[in-house]
């Protein structure tokens, strides 16, 4: 389960975060999740609290902010964000009867295309509390 490596990862981030920004609690941290990042929300969200806690961060809330399945095409230049089927994107691990992604330009129609970002799968942003400028 590759979850509890991902919830040790970001506890790791909040934790060098925190420091960094003199961060005194740490309330909400939100992800950026591509529609191909393989990632059971539900498992990290659970591990990550667990985690948290041992890493002395408490229980902050694991938002995840869902990215839009970008297709470029390298032939005509065109970039555009293409909205998720209903059953979302196929992805062999967690949705293995989603949409086949396009690999086609929805413009051009060649077949010279990437999906920047897909797999995406970072902390985006951390809110928390900081100390004052006292030191208290």
């Amino acid at each position: 389960m590759h979850e509890y490596s991902l919830a040790c990862l970001i506890a790791e981030i909040c934790q060098e975060s925190a420091q960094a920004n003199r961060l005194v609690a740490i309330h909400r941290v939100t992800m950026a999740v591509g529609p191909l990042a393989a990632v059971s929300h539900e498992t990290l969200a659970f591990l990550f609290g667990e985690v948290a806690e041992q890493h002395g961060l408490g229980r902050p809330e694991l938002i995840f902010s869902h990215k839009p399945l970008a297709i470029k095409c390298n032939a005509c230049g065109n970039e555009a964000a293409l909205e998720p089927p209903q059953e979302g994107f196929c992805e062999p691990w967690h949705n293995p009867g989603g949409a086949q992604i396009p690999w086609e330009c929805p413009e051009c129609g060649s077949r010279e295309v990437e999906h920047p970002d897909a797999a995406i799968f970072a902390v985006e942003s951390l809110e928390g509390e900081q100390q004052d400028a006292a030191g208290d």
